[in-house]
């Protein structure tokens, strides 16, 4: 595997078996932005209170984007809201006004990031599909329809599938399907993965990493290796119950933004962050000297998003009353897997990350400061890797016991 520098990858994919989305910490986010941000914060809460977990709240938004340009009244108003678009229309459009935005963001040049943005559609052969559906897929997400024969080569389909999630995450997810995911009955699958690869600003010195101890909610302290930083200026933030600090990456507006609550609040404080006061946080965080620890990461996390979606408003789309007529008239198609899995790796050269989403369907400018603060992260805490010019959160973690896979 190529060394880990700083990388995001996410992947959506909806399968669908048929039936009968300058650096400047201080900047405003963009409305397609706060829609994602939202998203991404209501993610955070709906997949459980405790434990490791990594996810790409943008994979995710991207993935019903495209599933929902496909579906049509109430199944599609739902879909909408859950991302926080007044109609699915508006959430293709937010999602290529994002997209442009993180392109500018990451520019070009010596040491800047890499970012590609990858989009797949494959449909059974045969299948008539709506012409506005087709146009959206190819003009807005360069994914025009490839023909495939679900229902007589299943097996021989996923293979390419997962050999085009493996090519294009840089084998960092080989496969985003299982066995029995592709069925004779199959429709269409549609995916989108996105690669980020990118330098800190600043990087660790290997020399300083160190092991330390890391206090997990149940008590426990595994000893953990910590990357170290003296006096180094980030910009920082602390309230009564939290600090919070920015580590930037080379030659772009994209950030790691770590929260630290106060030990003992983790739980408490999560509950309590909405997307007003992660921009407080963020609007208030100003150039300090830093002694910084914080571990390094290698976190994994695999969940279906189902229930998650349900609670959040996204019912119609796992029913038989589903309407995706805007893909195809000719069967009734509808939702019974949405399935996220992500990886995220930090250490002193930067952070790699990949993420997939998988929906399956069978039939039916602040003062300088210079005081020096100290920031261990040797508790519980929260990870935002975001683009500060547009405000869009890419990846979300919570880190309950870096010890842990």
């Amino acid at each position: 595997m190529r060394r880990a520098l700083a990388a995001a990858l996410t992947l959506g994919a909806l399968v669908s078996p048929a039936s009968g989305a300058a650096r400047s910490s201080t900047a405003q986010s963009s409305g397609a932005a706060r829609a994602e941000n939202a998203f991404a914060l209501s993610l955070l809460h709906g997949l459980g209170a405790g434990g490791n977990l990594v996810y790409s709240p943008y994979s995710i938004d991207l993935a019903l984007t495209m599933s929902g340009a496909g579906a049509a009244g109430q199944t599609a108003s739902q879909i909408a809201r859950v991302l926080g678009a007044p109609s699915p229309g508006a959430a293709v459009a937010d999602a290529a006004l994002l997209r442009r935005e993180l392109t500018q963001s990451v520019g070009s040049g010596a040491g800047a990031p890499t970012l590609e943005v990858a989009n797949a559609l494959w449909t059974q052969s045969g299948l008539p599909l709506a012409q506005p559906f087709v146009t959206t897929l190819t003009s807005d997400f360069g994914a025009p329809p490839q023909s495939t024969n679900f229902a007589s080569s299943p097996a021989a389909a996923l293979a390419a599938i997962n050999s085009w999630v493996s090519s294009h995450t840089d084998s960092l997810i080989p496969a985003i399907l299982g066995p029995g995911s592709i069925t004779p009955q199959t429709a269409f699958v549609l995916a989108n993965a996105i690669y980020l690869k990118a330098h800190w600003e600043m990087p660790f010195e290997a020399d300083l990493t160190q092991p330390a101890r890391f206090t997990t909610t149940d008590g426990t302290a595994p000893e953990v290796p910590f990357m170290n930083q003296r006096a180094t200026r980030y910009s920082y933030a602390s309230g009564g119950d939290y600090q919070a600090i920015e580590l930037p990456y080379s030659s772009s507006s994209l950030s790691l933004l770590a929260i630290l609550p106060k030990a003992g609040s983790f739980d408490r404080f999560q509950r309590s962050l909405n997307t007003s006061r992660l921009d407080s946080i963020i609007a208030s965080l100003s150039p300090v000297s830093v002694n910084l620890a914080i571990p390094k990461l290698d976190l994994a996390t695999q969940t279906s998003l189902n229930s998650t979606l349900e609670k959040l408003g996204m019912t119609d789309a796992f029913t038989g009353g589903a309407n995706f007529s805007a893909i195809t008239t000719q069967r009734r198609l509808y939702i019974s897997l949405v399935e996220h899995a992500a990886v995220l790796k930090l250490d002193e050269q930067g952070t790699v990350a990949a993420g997939a989403t998988v929906v399956v369907g069978p039939t039916a400018a602040v003062p300088v400061q210079t005081r020096t603060v100290n920031m261990v992260l040797n508790h519980p805490f929260l990870l935002f890797l975001r683009d500060n010019a547009s405000g869009a959160i890419l990846f979300v973690a919570r880190v309950a016991d870096p010890d842990q896979n």
